[in-house]
C-alpha cells in the first residue's frame, strides 16, 4: 500500500512538472506562436504571392506561344460558277496548332521581367519587415504581461504593509498610544492600497488580452511567462546599431529593389519607341466533311510592328515612368532618414534606461531604509502616521519606477534590434 501511494505520488509530482513546464512560455515560444497564427503574416505573404506572378506573367513573354485550335463552319448562299448561279450550303471543318516567339524587342520585355523580379524581391522584405513588426509587437506584448504581473506583486506586497500598519495603528489607539487620526490615516492608506491591487488586477486582464491578441491563439488559465526582466543584453556602438540597420533593414533593402524596378520600367517604357519583330507559325487541316480525307497547309512568317503615332500615349509612358522613378527614389531617402533617426532614438533611450535602473536600485534601497525606519519609530510611539504613510508611498513608488526601467531597458533593447533590422 505504502508502494502504491508513492509511485501515484511520484507520478502526479512528475505531471505537475510538465504541465508547468508546458503553460511557462518563453519569448521565444511566444514569437514562434505569433508567427504562425498572426494573420497580418499571411497579409504580407498574399502580396508577395500576387508580384511573383506578375513576374511569372510577364517572364511568359520570352517564350513560345503555342495553341491548338479546332473549328466547324457551316456556309450558304450562292454561288457564281460560269455564267450560271448555284444556291448551295456546304461545311468545313479544321484543327491545327498556332505558334509564335518573340525574336527582338530592343529589351522591352527584359527590362519588364527585370522590374517586376524587382518588385518580387521587395515585396520578400516587406515580409520580413511585417515578421519582424510582429516579433517587436510580441516582445511588447511579453514584457507589458510581465510587467503588470510585477506591479500586482507590489500592490499585494503595499496592500499588506498597510494593514499591518492599520492593525498596529489600532492596538496603540485602543491603549491610548496614538490618536484617533492615526487609525482613520492607516484605514485611509489601506484602503488607497486596495485600489491600487485592483487596478493592478485589472492591467493584468487587459495586458492578457493584448498578448492573446498578438498571439491569435486563447492562453491556459494558469499560464506564465518566464521572467526575464533581470537579462542583460549585449552592448553594441551606436555607430555599429546605424551600419547594421543600413545594411540590413528591410525597408532600405526593398526600397532598393523598387528603384531598381522603376529604372527598368522607364527602360521599358522609352523602348517601347522601337520595333518589336515576331515569329509566327502553324499547322491546319481542313476538310468538308468529317469522313473525308483532312487536307494540311502550313504557314510561317516573320511580322515587324514599329509604333509610328499612338496619340501621345508612349510619351506620357515615359513621363509617368520618370515620376514613378523619382516617387521610388525620394521614398527611398525618406525610409533611410527616418531608419537613422529611429536608430539613434532607440540607442538614446537604451542607454537612458541602463542609467536609471543604476539609480532605481539606489532609490528603492534608500526607499526600503526610510521605511523601516519610518516603521521603528512609530512602534516605539517616537514617529507619526503621517511620515509612515510618506515613508511607503516612497517606496512603493520606488519599486514600481524600478519595475517600468527594466521593463524599459527590455523593451527599448527590442526596439533597438527591430530599428537594426536583425530580428530573425
Amino acid at each position: 500500500m505504502i508502494k502504491i501511494r508513492e509511485s501515484l505520488l511520484f507520478i502526479m509530482m512528475i505531471s505537475t512538472l510538465i504541465f508547468g513546464q508546458n503553460d511557462t512560455l518563453t519569448i521565444n515560444q511566444c514569437v514562434d506562436i505569433a508567427l504562425k497564427n498572426n494573420p497580418q503574416i499571411r497579409l504580407a505573404q498574399s502580396n508577395y504571392d500576387i508580384n511573383y506572378s506578375n513576374l511569372v506573367i510577364t517572364r511568359s513573354d520570352i517564350y513560345p506561344q503555342v495553341s491548338l485550335q479546332s473549328g466547324w463552319n457551316r456556309n450558304g448562299g450562292t454561288f457564281f460558277q460560269g455564267p450560271s448561279a448555284i444556291p448551295r450550303t456546304f461545311e468545313t471543318y479544321n484543327t491545327g496548332f498556332q505558334g509564335s516567339l518573340l525574336l527582338f524587342d530592343f529589351g522591352k520585355t527584359y527590362s519588364r521581367i527585370s522590374a517586376f523580379s524587382d518588385l518580387a524581391d521587395a515585396s520578400a522584405q516587406d515580409v520580413i519587415n511585417a515578421k519582424q513588426s510582429l516579433i517587436l509587437n510580441t516582445y511588447i506584448a511579453y514584457f507589458d504581461y510581465l510587467q503588470a504581473v510585477k506591479l500586482k506583486k507590489v500592490s499585494q506586497e503595499s496592500l499588506q504593509q498597510a494593514t499591518e500598519h492599520l492593525k498596529l495603528s489600532r492596538s496603540l489607539f485602543d491603549v491610548g498610544s496614538k490618536p484617533q487620526f492615526d487609525v482613520i490615516k492607516a484605514e485611509s492608506d489601506e484602503a488607497t492600497a486596495r485600489v491600487n491591487l485592483l487596478n493592478a488586477e485589472n492591467n493584468i486582464d487587459i495586458t492578457r488580452l493584448q498578448l492573446e491578441n498578438i498571439l491569435n491563439k486563447k492562453l491556459p488559465p494558469d499560464f506564465t511567462l518566464r521572467d526575464e526582466f533581470e537579462v542583460v543584453r549585449d552592448s553594441v556602438s551606436e555607430s555599429a546599431s546605424l551600419n547594421t540597420a543600413l545594411q540590413n533593414r528591410p525597408e532600405i533593402i526593398a526600397g532598393k529593389f523598387r528603384v531598381d524596378a522603376n529604372k527598368s520600367f522607364l527602360t521599358s517604357a522609352w523602348t517601347a519607341n522601337f520595333p518589336t519583330i515576331n515569329a509566327s507559325g502553324g499547322y491546319i487541316w481542313k476538310s468538308f466533311a468529317l469522313n473525308q480525307t483532312f487536307e494540311g497547309s502550313w504557314s510561317l512568317g516573320v511580322a515587324v510592328y514599329l509604333p509610328i503615332f499612338q496619340g501621345f500615349a508612349l510619351d506620357a509612358g515615359i513621363q509617368q515612368a520618370k515620376a514613378n522613378l523619382d516617387n521610388a527614389q525620394a521614398t527611398y531617402d525618406l525610409t533611410e532618414q527616418a531608419v537613422t533617426l529611429d536608430v539613434r532614438q532607440q540607442y538614446s533611450n537604451l542607454r537612458l534606461s541602463q542609467n536609471q535602473i543604476t539609480a532605481s536600485r539606489s532609490l528603492l534601497k534608500a526607499a526600503e531604509e526610510t521605511l523601516r525606519l519610518a516603521e521603528a519609530r512609530f512602534k516605539e510611539e517616537i514617529g507619526s502616521a503621517v511620515e509612515v504613510t510618506d515613508a511607503r508611498v516612497a517606496y512603493y513608488n520606488a519599486q514600481v519606477l524600478l519595475i517600468q526601467t527594466l521593463y524599459n531597458y527590455q523593451v527599448t533593447y527590442a526596439r533597438l534590434e527591430r530599428a537594426m533590422g536583425i530580428f530573425k
